[in-house]
């Protein structure tokens, strides 16, 4: 297949997917993943690691970016503001438990190394915008709790996004000392909290001044 047909069919089972839970009220990310595991190389093997070839890290990032900004659009801070121990207790304590005993048991289990270990559970602290909405959709929740989970669900998208890098690139591939991982987290993510401010604050003053500015004046017969 083509990649042009490839991007459509994808699309295709995207929309496909999120019909198919409105009607059924069950999450559409179960639908999505049992869709990308049969179009995926183990079942039918029309997508693959070499389909996008080159462009695959691209496709990611930006198919990433747009998750985390529509998940952060969405995010009332208002309601952020009514449980924020929660919220600090599952970006911080959570997300170090999960990491650490997700590797854990995959060492124990698995029988890998630790680095591997590692690796996997810095992947599996990510619940993401794309689990979390589908899943409030359909199961009810008190409010604050759910500007909780959405919050957390985006605040950790970008805490595993960080980590994996760093745990790939300190301890997997041996860039670096495991006393370096610390710091090299919080470097990256101070860069891109940085730069991520100072964007939304650029964005902000140009469509503050774009409301500000004064519509010209009706003409009249």
């Amino acid at each position: 297949m083509s990649l042009v047909a490839i991007v459509a069919l994808v699309l295709a089972l995207g929309v496909a997917s999120r019909v198919l839970a409105d009607r059924l009220r069950i999450p559409s990310v179960l639908f999505l993943i049992v869709a990308g595991v049969a179009i995926g190389p183990e079942v039918l093997g029309l997508v693959s690691q070499e389909t996008f070839g080159g462009g695959l890290s691209a496709v990611v990032g930006v198919s990433v970016a747009i998750i985390l900004f529509e998940g952060g659009y969405h995010l009332h801070l208002d309601k952020l503001r009514e449980s924020p121990t929660a919220l600090l207790r599952l970006t911080t304590i959570g997300a170090v438990v999960t990491w650490l005993g997700t590797a854990a048991a995959v060492v124990v289990f698995l029988e890998t190394s630790l680095e591997v270990g590692l690796l996997v559970g810095a992947l599996l602290i990510a619940t993401g915008p794309t689990v979390i909405g589908p899943i409030l959709q359909v199961v009810t929740v008190r409010d604050h709790v759910a500007s909780v989970l959405e919050g957390e669900g985006v605040i950790n998208d970008v805490t595993a996004a960080i980590l994996v890098v760093v745990v790939f690139e300190v301890l997997v591939a041996g860039n670096g000392t495991p006393a370096a991982l610390v710091g090299d987290f919080a470097m990256r993510l101070f860069v891109g909290l940085t730069f991520g401010a100072l964007i939304a604050g650029i964005v902000w003053l140009v469509l503050d001044r774009a409301r500000s500015r004064p519509c010209a004046a009706p003409l009249h017969a």
